[in-house]
Protein backbone atom coordinates (compact mmCIF):
# COMPACT_ATOMS: atom_id res chain seq x y z
CA UNK A 1 0.00 0.00 0.00
CA UNK A 2 3.05 2.44 1.34
CA UNK A 3 5.41 1.28 -1.20
CA UNK A 4 6.13 1.33 -5.26
CA UNK A 5 6.40 -1.45 -7.01
CA UNK A 6 10.42 -2.43 -7.17
CA UNK A 7 10.08 -2.92 -11.32
CA UNK A 8 8.59 0.28 -11.45
CA UNK A 9 11.13 2.59 -9.92
CA UNK A 10 10.84 4.70 -12.50
CA UNK A 11 7.34 5.86 -12.12
CA UNK A 12 6.47 8.91 -10.48
CA UNK A 13 3.68 8.62 -8.03
CA UNK A 14 3.17 9.58 -4.51
CA UNK A 15 4.38 6.43 -2.83
CA UNK A 16 7.10 7.76 0.23
CA UNK A 17 9.25 4.17 -0.28
CA UNK A 18 10.41 2.89 -3.53
CA UNK A 19 10.59 -0.71 -2.13
CA UNK A 20 8.92 -3.14 -0.12
CA UNK A 21 11.35 -3.86 2.19
CA UNK A 22 11.25 -0.41 3.16
CA UNK A 23 8.12 -0.40 4.64
CA UNK A 24 8.73 -3.73 6.10
CA UNK A 25 11.76 -2.00 7.86
CA UNK A 26 8.91 1.12 9.07
CA UNK A 27 6.36 -1.22 10.38
CA UNK A 28 8.90 -2.99 12.36
CA UNK A 29 10.13 0.36 13.51
CA UNK A 30 6.47 1.71 14.62
CA UNK A 31 5.77 -2.12 16.36
CA UNK A 32 9.03 -1.21 18.29
CA UNK A 33 8.29 2.11 18.99
CA UNK A 34 4.60 1.42 20.14
CA UNK A 35 5.19 -1.64 21.97
CA UNK A 36 2.62 -3.84 18.89
CA UNK A 37 3.56 -7.21 18.88
CA UNK A 38 1.70 -10.30 17.16
CA UNK A 39 2.99 -13.20 18.99
CA UNK A 40 2.47 -16.71 17.71
CA UNK A 41 0.46 -14.80 14.64
CA UNK A 42 0.76 -16.79 11.57
CA UNK A 43 3.95 -14.85 9.98
CA UNK A 44 5.19 -15.33 6.24
CA UNK A 45 8.02 -12.58 6.41
CA UNK A 46 9.66 -15.56 9.21
CA UNK A 47 12.19 -16.25 7.32
CA UNK A 48 15.64 -14.70 6.80
CA UNK A 49 14.75 -13.35 3.11
CA UNK A 50 13.32 -10.19 4.58
CA UNK A 51 15.98 -10.01 6.44
CA UNK A 52 18.59 -10.11 3.53
CA UNK A 53 16.86 -7.83 1.48
CA UNK A 54 17.16 -4.92 4.39
CA UNK A 55 20.88 -5.61 4.91
CA UNK A 56 21.36 -5.49 1.50
CA UNK A 57 19.37 -2.25 1.40
CA UNK A 58 20.66 -0.48 4.33
CA UNK A 59 22.90 -1.74 6.97
CA UNK A 60 22.43 0.78 9.62
CA UNK A 61 18.30 0.07 8.89
CA UNK A 62 19.00 -3.94 9.56
CA UNK A 63 21.64 -3.46 12.08
CA UNK A 64 18.97 -1.11 14.25
CA UNK A 65 16.23 -3.97 13.57
CA UNK A 66 18.79 -6.11 15.40
CA UNK A 67 19.36 -4.44 18.58
CA UNK A 68 15.34 -3.54 18.75
CA UNK A 69 14.56 -7.22 18.75
CA UNK A 70 17.39 -8.32 21.03
CA UNK A 71 16.18 -5.48 23.68
CA UNK A 72 13.08 -7.12 23.68
CA UNK A 73 14.25 -10.62 24.45
CA UNK A 74 13.21 -11.24 27.88
CA UNK A 75 16.79 -14.05 28.42
CA UNK A 76 18.35 -15.34 31.32
CA UNK A 77 21.74 -16.12 29.20
CA UNK A 78 23.53 -14.84 26.20
CA UNK A 79 22.93 -18.12 24.06
CA UNK A 80 19.15 -17.39 24.29
CA UNK A 81 19.37 -14.15 23.19
CA UNK A 82 21.66 -15.10 20.00
CA UNK A 83 19.57 -17.36 18.53
CA UNK A 84 19.04 -15.65 14.51
CA UNK A 85 16.03 -17.58 13.90
CA UNK A 86 14.13 -16.04 17.72
CA UNK A 87 15.84 -12.95 16.37
CA UNK A 88 14.29 -12.45 13.00
CA UNK A 89 10.85 -13.75 14.39
CA UNK A 90 10.79 -10.93 16.47
CA UNK A 91 11.08 -8.45 13.97
CA UNK A 92 8.17 -10.51 11.83
CA UNK A 93 6.01 -10.33 15.35
CA UNK A 94 6.89 -6.31 15.55
CA UNK A 95 6.64 -5.72 12.00
CA UNK A 96 3.02 -7.08 11.68
CA UNK A 97 2.30 -5.36 14.83
CA UNK A 98 3.10 -1.99 13.35
CA UNK A 99 1.20 -3.13 10.31
CA UNK A 100 -1.60 -3.26 12.27
CA UNK A 101 -1.21 -0.60 14.28
CA UNK A 102 -0.73 1.65 11.34
CA UNK A 103 -4.04 0.16 10.12
CA UNK A 104 -5.64 1.23 13.39
CA UNK A 105 -4.60 4.90 12.98
CA UNK A 106 -6.15 4.95 9.16
CA UNK A 107 -9.24 3.46 10.50
CA UNK A 108 -9.77 6.43 13.00
CA UNK A 109 -12.06 9.18 12.03
CA UNK A 110 -10.33 12.02 10.47
CA UNK A 111 -7.21 10.17 9.45
CA UNK A 112 -8.55 7.80 7.28
CA UNK A 113 -6.20 8.74 4.34
CA UNK A 114 -2.95 8.97 6.88
CA UNK A 115 0.02 8.32 5.15
CA UNK A 116 -0.84 8.91 1.57
CA UNK A 117 1.32 11.70 1.89
CA UNK A 118 5.10 11.52 1.80
CA UNK A 119 4.80 14.31 3.81
CA UNK A 120 2.68 11.81 6.64
CA UNK A 121 5.62 9.83 6.54
CA UNK A 122 8.45 12.47 7.63
CA UNK A 123 6.18 14.42 9.99
CA UNK A 124 6.04 10.56 11.81
CA UNK A 125 9.53 10.92 11.96
CA UNK A 126 9.71 14.39 13.41
CA UNK A 127 7.11 13.68 16.06
CA UNK A 128 9.42 11.03 17.01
Amino acid sequence: MFARKQESLSKKDDKFFSKYWQVYAWAAIIGFINDKREEGASLPNQSSFQYQMITNGSDSIAHALLLMAIGKIDAEKSEDFLKSRKILTIISEYAEGGAKHILEIRQTPGYERKFDSPDDFLIEIVKR
